[in-house]
């Protein structure tokens, strides 16, 4: 007597899903890896950022999968709220500019770590008096001890706005590189089946 095709077609179908669940879940694992090691670990260039604090780094995560009737979601969340400032579309950028002053204050080398971190904000007691100049806040220390000076030292440079690029583009950068494991992950799940 033959199988009843609804009872078969049924049982492979339940047979298919935890194995693309699994797939998706994988997938989405690997691109987290490759996307904090290759996209936020090195020097800053075209495609990647400069680690300073790590934190948009430490915030991406592969997102948890979801099966909704027939569709199954995975990928990577980045949860930092500054993100979507650098990921983005290729070639397109973000202006910034400032909410609740005239000025956005850039830090200059002198109010950064040497991981490029600002050491603090231009009204904090750190640098000393301050005054302004053309543009730039001076102060009498770079925020340590070491870096009193009798001299005024440029802490800070104000901007009515700056624009960042985005570095990197989820389609080229992120979807581009896990598609063909993802697709040949998919191709041995049907062909076992």
């Amino acid at each position: 007597m033959p199988k009843d095709p609804l009872k078969s077609l049924d049982q492979l179908i339940k047979g298919l899903v935890p194995k693309v669940v699994k797939a998706v879940q994988d997938n989405s694992k690997r691109l987290w890896a490759h996307t904090v090691s290759r996209h936020l670990a090195g020097g800053t260039g075209t495609d990647r950022l400069a680690r300073r604090s790590g934190t948009l780094a430490r915030s991406t995560r592969p997102l948890s999968v979801t099966l909704e009737g027939s569709k199954v979601t995975g990928g990577i969340g980045f949860s930092a709220r500054y993100a979507g400032v650098h990921i983005g579309p290729g070639g397109s950028s973000v202006t910034i500019r400032p909410k609740n002053r005239k000025f956005l204050a850039i830090p200059l080398p002198a109010a950064k770590t040497a991981a490029g971190v600002p050491r603090g904000k231009p009204q904090d007691g750190i640098w000393g008096p301050t005054f302004i100049s053309k543009g730039v806040i001076f102060g009498f220390s770079g925020g340590t001890k070491q870096s009193e000076s009798s001299k005024p030292i440029p802490l800070f440079v104000l901007k009515r706005s700056v624009v960042v690029p985005r570095r990197v583009d989820p389609r080229t950068h992120l979807l581009d590189w896990v598609k063909p494991a993802f697709i040949k992950d998919l191709s041995q799940i049907v062909k076992g089946a």
